[in-house]
């Protein structure tokens, strides 16, 4: 699978393209994009030079579109994904049907790409999504390689994207989850609470599952592979050597028994995720 990696500074997205990043994705601080500002470029300047930069390169830079925006920040996020198509915009990343059809009605060169967070779970939203325009369509983290596999195989020509579950996978539905707005500091939904018979927490997707999704989603055909953006881009890159040592274990063909034992065992051996594991030895 092709990588596409989030980025919020030019220096970042110079070392993915440089270490092979396939695509890379974005946001602007001013425009709303579904992370806080200090996970998008600041500037618009740096943010036009890092599309250049993948365009010259021969990849694609998508601008997070993924939140919704109204009056003159709907306007102006209209005026940026305009400025930056004429700098070689790769892409744009909508969650919302009005902002797509008026990104639509600008007849950008740029591709246009439904967010995960536009929750596009069946062939029918699938089909409109085609209609008004999209290229290609990113998966919700919640469904899972069998849900998925018809999507993925859609008749309507639409690329399919998914996380790389093997690393960080939201066991909530992202746009409609409130747990993280309580604090606007912590994911709350990591918190143990007490209750009868002790403590407890929300249920998480244990490595041995993460690496199955990872091999469902592969052998279903899913062409793209999203990393999300970090706060610390020294744990992103690590994450995108991990998914890019997976991706060539998969290709090596092995059952899904061998492939998920292995895969656990890397898990915990050369992700982000081996020092936590150390840690609690």
């Amino acid at each position: 699978m092709k990588t596409v990696v989030g980025v919020k500074t030019y220096d970042e997205a110079a070392t993915m393209l440089r270490l092979g990043a396939d695509e890379l994705y974005g946001g602007l601080a001013a425009i709303p994009n579904h992370r806080l500002p200090a996970q998008s470029f600041q500037s618009m300047d740096e943010l036009k030079a890092a599309v250049r930069l993948a365009k010259k390169m021969g990849r694609r830079f998508s601008l997070l579109v993924n939140q919704p925006s109204f009056g003159t920040r709907y306007k102006k996020t209209l005026a940026v994904a305009q400025e930056l198509d004429s700098q070689g915009l790769g892409a744009c990343i909508v969650r919302e049907l009005p902002m797509l059809e008026s990104l639509r009605a600008l007849k950008l060169k740029a591709r246009l790409t439904v967010s995960s967070l536009a929750l596009c779970f069946n062939l029918p939203a699938m089909r409109r999504y085609k209609q008004l325009g999209a290229s290609r369509v990113v998966l919700p983290f919640q469904l899972l390689p069998s849900e998925a596999a018809p999507l993925i195989k859609n008749p309507y020509g639409l690329e399919t994207e998914v996380f790389f579950h093997a690393d960080f996978c939201c066991a909530n539905i992202d746009p409609a989850c409130r747990l993280w707005n309580l604090t606007h500091r912590d994911q709350t939904c990591r918190f143990s609470y007490k209750g009868p018979g002790g403590r407890w927490r929300m249920p998480e997707a244990n490595a041995r599952e993460k690496m199955r999704a990872v091999y469902g989603f592969y052998h279903s055909g899913a062409q793209y592979l999203k990393i999300i953006r970090m706060n610390d881009f020294a744990e992103e890159l690590e994450v995108f050597k991990f998914a890019r040592i997976i991706d060539r274990l998969l290709k090596k063909g092995q059952s899904e028994e061998e492939f998920c034992r292995l895969g656990e065992k890397l898990y915990f051996t050369v992700s982000r995720h081996a020092r936590s594991a150390w840690k609690k030895r």
